[in-house]
């Protein structure tokens, strides 16, 4: 017999990572235990060395999609440790312990396999997940990470779902917003006048589509505007609607065979489309100078559905479908049911929600894919709220970032944690959203800045936020140039240290000689940097 400790470090907790190592603890004959670290999880495990081999084989392998393992160490210990069975233990509560929180995730397999098979209690059923997918982020109000502190606790289980989240073998062990038809949230369709109509709710959202309406659907960071994408004249009444004469529109397709009939789409774009993440991908179009009323230029945003709603939406006769964040020019994401109701009247000729609250509003994200890699232009919904890790980073760090597609980031124990896209903050409600954010980030991982970093510009709203928040708490308040800064996101993208050039071509910026700087280049680092020119 061989006794392993093993160390796993990155995001493990929450994911289903328990539910999988026991599953490989029993493929493999082993016995000991498993529990929470502050890093991530640690085990003790006895059996035959090939088996323990190939058990930490596989553990990197076959790791849950949610799951980011950064490390496994593992260290054999002398003397057998006698176990019998395998065990989950509590965490070491001598650690500080780290609260990591996943990001809404779109619909697995496994559950679009049952949400399609009519011999499953959940056939049909807008609001199927499992500990691999559904909502996440968006319906949290605070830590920990328990139905009880989620908009789900309006909804307790029903003694089915009960039996599945207690059940260690179960793909729905510990999910914490697992439902069904008996318990769950239900749909609802109102009219243009806000009455609520009878019947399904989804086919009468369907049916408006289908006639060429526009549809206000409730997603899981907020609401959409939707329509045909095949039918311009609805296309050119939405762009009335919303004041968007020129600004391309994102389109949702059934799937990759509808996405490939109107853009080229590479292995990898595919990929990132087909990902639990579910961003936009900005693809080409096959043809110049088609689908114009769509996109004037040779780009077309394009998702997938991400949702068990949006996949019913679309039914097997749907292809394609303009959706576009519901909100009026510069105000952020409209995200709860009264709120559509107000706002959106006159933009939506009819209204698909449903009864599980959004406590916090977070747009699709927005990605191209470049040589083969993943290069977001909007990271949101899909990667927010897990961390960036970054060599050397000094924890307490609280970034409040620019004015314009505003967002902040917090550093805590190695990690970056940036916050979802926000918006332009010369918008009241955007900037009170902002501020929001701030305060609900701050509990969900527990975190007192010892220091706030701004941009250098006086007249930011983001930096009065900063300058306010330094006063408040006596802390540092450190002023960035605003080309500096993106030269060192790349470099931090790129996991770059020491000195770089950096070509920075982003329109203006404040220097620090007072004036209004624009395509600069740069040499230096993350402790500083030189201005080597710039181009006018």
């Amino acid at each position: 017999m061989t006794r392993f400790r093993i160390e796993v470090r990155g995001i493990v907790q929450g994911v289903g990572f328990r539910p999988f190592v026991h599953r490989l603890v029993g493929r493999h004959k082993l016995a000991g235990w498993v529990r929470n670290s502050s890093g991530g999880a640690e085990l003790e495990l006895e059996g035959e060395e090939p088996e323990l081999r190939g058990f930490l084989r596989e553990l990197r392998d076959e790791a849950p999609p949610l799951a980011v393992i950064e490390s496994v160490e593992c260290r054999e210990l002398s003397g057998a440790g006698g176990y019998e069975g395998f065990r989950i233990i509590g965490s070491d509560r001598g650690e500080s312990m780290r609260t990591l929180v996943s990001p809404d995730v779109g619909i697995c397999q496994d559950c679009l396999r049952e949400l399609l098979d009519p011999s499953d209690r959940r056939y049909r059923y807008p609001f199927i997940n499992c500990t691999n997918c559904g909502p996440r982020f968006t319906i949290i109000r605070s830590v920990p990470y328990d139905r009880a502190f989620t908009s789900m606790a309006e909804f307790p289980m029903c003694p089915d779902c009960a039996a599945e989240f207690a059940d260690i073998e179960n793909r729905r062990y510990h999910a914490q917003p697992d439902c069904c038809p008996v318990c769950g949230p239900r749909t609802f369709f109102m009219d243009a006048e806000g009455r609520r109509l009878p019947g399904d709710g989804i086919e009468a959202a369907r049916r408006l589509i289908k006639g060429g309406g526009i549809l206000c659907v409730k997603g899981l960071g907020g609401m959409h505007l939707a329509c045909l994408a095949e039918n311009e004249e609805a296309v050119r009444e939405l762009r009335r609607r919303k004041h968007r004469d020129e600004k391309p529109f994102a389109v949702m397709c059934r799937d990759l065979d509808c996405a490939r009939r109107l853009c080229e789409v590479s292995e990898a774009e595919a990929r990132a489309l087909s990902s639990f993440r579910r961003p936009i991908v900005l693809l080409d179009k096959r043809s110049r100078g088609e689908l114009m009323h769509l996109s004037e230029n040779n780009a077309l945003g394009v998702m997938l559905p991400y949702t068990p709603l949006h996949v019913l939406l679309f039914g097997d006769d749907l292809d394609c479908l303009v959706m576009t964040s519901a909100n009026l020019s510069d105000t952020p994401i409209v995200y709860k049911n009264a709120e559509a109701l107000e706002k959106l009247r006159g933009l939506a000729d009819g209204f698909l929600l449903h009864d599980r609250e959004i406590l916090t509003r977070c747009d699709d994200s927005l990605l191209r894919v470049y040589e083969g890699r993943d290069y977001p232009v909007r990271r949101s919904r899909g990667y927010v709220p897990y961390p960036i890790t970054i060599k050397g980073l000094r924890p307490g760090m609280l970034s409040c970032g620019a004015e314009q597609k505003a967002g902040f980031c917090l550093s805590k124990e190695g990690h970056a944690f940036p916050s979802q896209h926000i918006g332009d903050l010369k918008n009241l409600e955007t900037l009170d959203c902002y501020e929001e954010q701030l305060r609900h980030f701050a509990k969900l991982f527990d975190f007192e800045p010892v220091a706030v970093a701004c941009d250098m510009h006086p007249d930011y709203l983001s930096t009065e936020v900063a300058e306010r928040i330094a006063a408040e708490r006596h802390i540092p308040l450190l002023r960035v140039q605003h080309h500096h800064a993106h030269m060192v996101s790349c470099m931090a993208d790129n996991g770059l240290e020491g000195e770089c050039l950096g070509l920075v071509w982003d329109g203006t910026g404040y220097g620090p000689d007072g004036t209004i700087w624009g395509a600069e280049l740069l040499a230096g680092g993350a402790r500083g940097f030189r201005r080597l020119g710039t181009m006018r």
